[in-house]
């Protein structure tokens, strides 16, 4: 419930405030003819700066810091475990990872492609990670129970 909680709160908030949509551009979106190629293109600027919070904080974007900081937060409240917070935020990054990789490099990945992708920015990767992860076991550590 946790990594759908994440997954839900990253997208929600990055749609919103990353590619700054609100009610009139999602309608605008909907009605295009290519409504594939629009989501396509949406989704792959939102994972994209879902997987590279770091590049985009140096330039002064900082919502994707908030999107994720916020979703590792409920997440973690959820979760009431720094293990399962640490299984959620991996998989969260996983997700975000392979949603930028096929949604702006194509479905026809393979291994070596992903590989070398992902040590071009292992960096970014690392501060997903730990915007996850960090305010997941604060929050966690807020609703944990004893046994």
């Amino acid at each position: 419930m946790a990594l759908v909680v994440a997954l839900v709160i990253a997208v929600i908030i990055g749609a919103f405030q990353i590619l700054g949509l609100d009610v009139a551009a999602i309608q605008v979106i909907l009605q295009d003819p290519n409504l594939a190629n629009a989501l396509q293109y949406q989704g792959a600027l939102l994972f994209a700066q879902l997987i590279f919070p770091y590049t985009f904080a140096i330039s002064g974007a900082y919502a994707p810091l908030v999107a994720l900081g916020v979703a590792g937060f409920i997440a973690g409240l959820i979760s009431k475990s720094g293990i399962r917070m640490l299984v959620v935020s991996i998989i969260t990054v996983a997700v975000f990872f392979l949603g930028y990789a096929m949604l702006s490099m194509g479905l026809a990945l393979d291994a070596a492609t992903l590989s070398a992708l992902l040590q071009n920015i292992a960096i970014d990767v690392g501060v997903s990670f730990g915007l996850l992860f960090i305010p997941g076991i604060i929050g966690a550590s807020l609703t944990s129970e004893d046994y």
